[in-house]
Parts: C-alpha cells; sequence; structure tokens
C-alpha cells in the first residue's frame, strides 16, 4: 500500500500513475514526476510526456526527436516499432494511443470532485466559457478548457490538466458530426451544462440543421435526469432540445413565458455604447462588458445565471465577467492610430457573421468598412448563406466591403446594395490594396473563416496605421 501513497496523494496526475494504467513493462522515469503532456514534439520541454496521435501526420515518426529534446515518457502503440527507443526506458505501451487519452482522462476524471460545467453551442463557445470561468473564478478554484482545445483530444487533454482542488471545471465541447458531444460528455461526465445557440455550421460534415440539433442536444441528454441544463429561451432550437431535461434554468434579455417563471434570470436594460460594449443589470446589479456585441452579452448573462446558480453573489461574478477580455481574434477592438478595429478573425458561420455585422451596426464611426472572407464549410447553403451575408451590410451601415474568396466571388456579382463591394480571390491579394482605401478614421470589421487567414489582414491593418 505504501508504495501507491504517491498515487493517492496528488494534486496532479504523475507518470507513476500513468505507468500504472497502462504497463506492467519496465521504466526508468521518476514515478513522482507531474504528468505534461504534449502532443507536439516541436514544442516538447525537458520533462513532458509525449503521446504519440496518428493523424494527418504520424506522432509516432516523431519519437526521437522528442526524446532528443528531453521528454520523460513516450506514450505509443503497440503495433509501432519502437524497438531502438525501448531501453531508454521510457515508453508507455498501449494498444491505441488516442483511445489511451480517453482512458486515462476518463480515470482521472473519477478522482476529481468539482462540479463540472459543459459548454457547446453553434456560435459562442469559447466567449461564455471565458465568461463563465471569470465569474466563478471570484469566489472559487476554477480551471476551464485553454483555447480551442474542444475536441476528442483537447477535451481529455483539458481534464487531465486539473488539478484535484479544483472545485468548477468549465469544459467547452465542440462537434463536427452526431455522437461527438456524447463521446465528448462520458469523458467529461458533466453535471452541468450549456448550449449557447442553434444555427448553420459546419453543414458539410452535418448535412440538415436537424443534425445539429441532434448533435447539441446531447450535452442536453446527459444531464437530463440529475444535472442542470442551462437554456438560452430566445433560441426555440436551445429550448426544444432540453426538454426533457428535469431541471432547467432559462435566461435571456426579454420577458419569459409562464413556464419560466421560476427559474429564469432575466437581463434587464440593455445599452451599447458608441463602440457596441453593452451594459445591464441581473437582479440590481450592473454589468458592464470589455467585450462588443449582443452576442457577447448574451455570453455575459449566462455567465452570470450560472454564477448565480453557484452561489456566487452578482456583485461578486459580474466584476470577474467586466475584467474579461476576448481571446485573440475574437470580437476585439483595437485601435491603430485612429483606426478602429473590430478583429473577429478568428473563425464564422452565417449567424456569427451576421452578429458580428449587427455588433458593427451598433457601433457609430465615420465610415464603416466590413473585410469579410468566406465561410467554410456550409456545403449546399453555401451560395444562399453568402448571399444573405452581403445583403445584410447596408443595414449594418457598411459604406465599403472588402470581399475575399470565391464563395463571396460568385454571389458578389449579382448582389444589389448601396455598399461599394471591391472583391478579392485570397488575402494575398487584398493586403496591398488596403492602404489605398482604408481611410486612418474608418470603423473596420475583420471577420472570416479560420481557413481564410484574415488575421493576416489585422496585421497589416497595425503596420499600416499602428
Amino acid at each position: 500500500m505504501a508504495a501507491r501513497k504517491w498515487i493517492l496523494n496528488m494534486n496532479l496526475p504523475t507518470l507513476g500513475w500513468l505507468s500504472t494504467l497502462f504497463t506492467a513493462e519496465e521504466t526508468t522515469f521518476q514515478k513522482a514526476a507531474p504528468l505534461r503532456i504534449s502532443i507536439d514534439s516541436r514544442k516538447i520541454e525537458p520533462g513532458d510526456t509525449f503521446w504519440a496521435l496518428r493523424g494527418v501526420r504520424d506522432g509516432h515518426d516523431f519519437i526521437g526527436d522528442a526524446i532528443s529534446r528531453g521528454a520523460a515518457a513516450v506514450v505509443a502503440d503497440k503495433t509501432y516499432s519502437v524497438s531502438e527507443f525501448v531501453s531508454t526506458g521510457r515508453i508507455v505501451r498501449v494498444e491505441d494511443t488516442l483511445q489511451a487519452l480517453t482512458e486515462a482522462a476518463s480515470a482521472w476524471r473519477k478522482l476529481l470532485k468539482c462540479l463540472v460545467i459543459g459548454i457547446t453551442g453553434s456560435v459562442g463557445k469559447t466567449t461564455t466559457k471565458d465568461f463563465v470561468r471569470a465569474a466563478l473564478a471570484e469566489a472559487q478554484v476554477v480551471d476551464a478548457t485553454a483555447g480551442n482545445y474542444n475536441n476528442e483530444i483537447g477535451v481529455p487533454l483539458t481534464i487531465l490538466q486539473t488539478p484535484t482542488t479544483t472545485e468548477t471545471l468549465v469544459c467547452e465541447m465542440g462537434a463536427s458530426k452526431i455522437g461527438d458531444i456524447a463521446h465528448l460528455c462520458r469523458i467529461a461526465e458533466p453535471q452541468w451544462s450549456l448550449v449557447t445557440a442553434i444555427a448553420y455550421s459546419h453543414l458539410e460534415s452535418f448535412g440538415t440543421i436537424e443534425n445539429i440539433v441532434q448533435a447539441k442536444a446531447e450535452i442536453y441528454n446527459y444531464v437530463e435526469q440529475s444535472g442542470i441544463a442551462f437554456v438560452p429561451v430566445e433560441d426555440e432550437r436551445c429550448v426544444d432540445a432540453s426538454e426533457n431535461c428535469s431541471t432547467r434554468i432559462g435566461y435571456g434579455f426579454s420577458l419569459p413565458e409562464n413556464s419560466w417563471e421560476e427559474a429564469y434570470v432575466h437581463g434587464k436594460h440593455l445599452l451599447f455604447d458608441d463602440f457596441g460594449f453593452a451594459r445591464f443589470e441581473v437582479e440590481g446589479q450592473a454589468v458592464e462588458l470589455g467585450v462588443p456585441g449582443r452576442p457577447a452579452a448574451q455570453a455575459a448573462l449566462a455567465a452570470m445565471t450560472i454564477a448565480i446558480q453557484r452561489g456566487i453573489p452578482p456583485s461578486i461574478a459580474s466584476r470577474g465577467i467586466s475584467r474579461s477580455l476576448p481571446s485573440s481574434g475574437r470580437v476585439t477592438v483595437r485601435k491603430f492610430g485612429k483606426l478602429t478595429v473590430i478583429d473577429d478573425s478568428y473563425n464564422a458561420n452565417p449567424s456569427s457573421m451576421r452578429a458580428a455585422l449587427e455588433t458593427l451596426s451598433l457601433c457609430h464611426g465615420p465610415r464603416k468598412v466590413a473585410i469579410l472572407g468566406d465561410m467554410l464549410e456550409l456545403g449546399e447553403v453555401s451560395d444562399e448563406a453568402h448571399r444573405e451575408i452581403v445583403s445584410e451590410l447596408d443595414h449594418a451601415g457598411v459604406s465599403l466591403a472588402f470581399l475575399i474568396g470565391s464563395r463571396f466571388t460568385e454571389v458578389a456579382a449579382s448582389s444589389h446594395v448601396r455598399a461599394s463591394l471591391l472583391i478579392y480571390p485570397s488575402v494575398d491579394d487584398v493586403i496591398h490594396p488596403l492602404a489605398e482605401y482604408i481611410r486612418p478614421d474608418d470603423l473596420v470589421l475583420v471577420k472570416a473563416s479560420r481557413g481564410m487567414a484574415l488575421d493576416r489582414v489585422v496585421q497589416k491593418l497595425e503596420e499600416y496605421y499602428g
């Protein structure tokens, strides 16, 4: 029993704990050393564990690199020949490295005593996760998904990096097909669940909006008997997806239907300043945001709702939310000299693109410019979706729009809007004309799918005007 003491009295998983899960082979690494996992051999630091995953590039091909960089241990498939490295005593052999990552995370999750909050949705997952973390962290020990670690690799890594001292883990979950969220729920075991919104996204993989509804509903299904479902009541799809949950708490900025009166958090007096930053009240407490737009306000209200249910006073929760700033490329207002840029270049789908244009409509400036890149993975609805976005430029008050990519090019010629349209095949083509058309005091929105790399546009604007 004494030999296992180091397994039971730890705040984070150790190499010894890992070896007891998967191997009876002799290893020479330090059993009490912390388990710090890296899946990229180029980022290995001495003492890290390299988890060799198969993907577009097979991680097993880089085991030698990882060991040379100081990896304390390597997790590898039994079917892959690593005989030349076995003598190092650093190899943990498993049947399948991805499955082993899932198993390790599930095993560690069983040792965690914290509340796990699962968050998914077609838009706003990361902003909501960040706000929830900020609201709760004012009063307790909170961990949360780092960056976009929200898939079958990222969620296990998030759990394995969570110490046993954590009181609440905020776990973001993404999906590209039916069953993804259910799989992640089995690993993370959330007791509370939230769907931010259900809308058109990843249609190339999902196929239909009905499939998206089914996929997102999986997080509500997981908590329907004994957990709590947090529901944006103004989203009818979310309401329908949560209807079988025994405990539901709604939130919104409008008066709810009678069925929500006993379990509803009402955001009152919602207002926006000249740059689109929201202010509203919850239970008499003002909430002021450093992130612009109505979606940010919706995310903040979700965070207030969860914090109140967690027993945190609104005054404390609102303080954390007001201090929270967005992740890079996610609805960040940036000033380059007199130029104001709304940098929302990280990703896009029809719902988030419309939301970004709505945010622009809330702002005031001498001239509004939209630099929009293609929305990817929309399948058969791609042309219609891009056409609708172009048609909404006038409503947002856009005077000049740069449309970048083949999908916008297809629909722009037949669009009839007052805004002047400049069309470019790729981001490379638009870089140099920016200085010709952008005025120093313009208000500029930059938005596109991640694959369009419009973060380069933001960098160039900073170079020209900063």
